[in-house]
């Protein structure tokens, strides 16, 4: 299902008025986390919080980006869904193409415009890719099911069997030289 491309707003308008906005986004608005999150059940249901504060700096209008939410993703270990919660506050210098490379070397994220205007579901978006983890896991205070078939299979493992020692007679091996 298509929706209609969301209204660019004028960054550097909404810095000069140092605006503050508060948006909520559904995840499934966001095409690129589909392949990310658990189901589409699961995440239609689910909004990201996002609050916005304008400003400029050094003649560039720059925004302090607050996400909340949390996201429904696969464990990587059981493949059953966990909960990944993302909390972020980035500083975004908006500039043109020709100004990413001067932005680069400051302590604010690049956003690249299209005419001084951008989407801001596209920044919400970018900041949740960069917040997710690679691998998606359950906490090591959860118990993941994949970890309870290893504990099982090592209590079966018999004391009367001999132990491997892959490096035995590398010692051996080394003194030959």
């Amino acid at each position: 299902m298509s929706r209609p491309p969301e209204p660019e707003v004028d960054v550097s308008q909404l810095a000069s008025e140092e605006a503050e906005l508060e948006k909520h986004f559904p995840v499934s608005d966001f095409d690129r986390l589909r392949d990310v999150v658990a189901s589409a059940q699961e995440s239609g249901s689910r909004a990201v919080r996002v609050r916005f504060r304008f400003a400029m700096e050094q003649g560039c209008p720059v925004a302090v980006v607050d996400v909340d939410s949390r996201l429904p993703l696969t464990c990587q270990r059981c493949l059953e869904p966990v909960e990944w919660q993302v909390r972020s506050s980035t500083r975004i210098v908006f500039v043109d193409a020709a100004g990413m490379a001067a932005a680069q070397t400051d302590d604010r994220e690049p956003f690249e415009t299209h005419g001084g205007r951008v989407a801001l579901r596209e920044v919400v978006e970018e900041e949740l890719l960069l917040a997710l983890p690679l691998v998606a896991t359950h906490p090591a205070t959860v118990a993941c099911r994949a970890h309870a078939p290893m504990l099982e299979e090592s209590d079966e493992v018999s004391s009367d069997a001999p132990a491997q020692l892959p490096f035995a007679g590398l010692k051996e091996l080394l003194g030959r030289k």
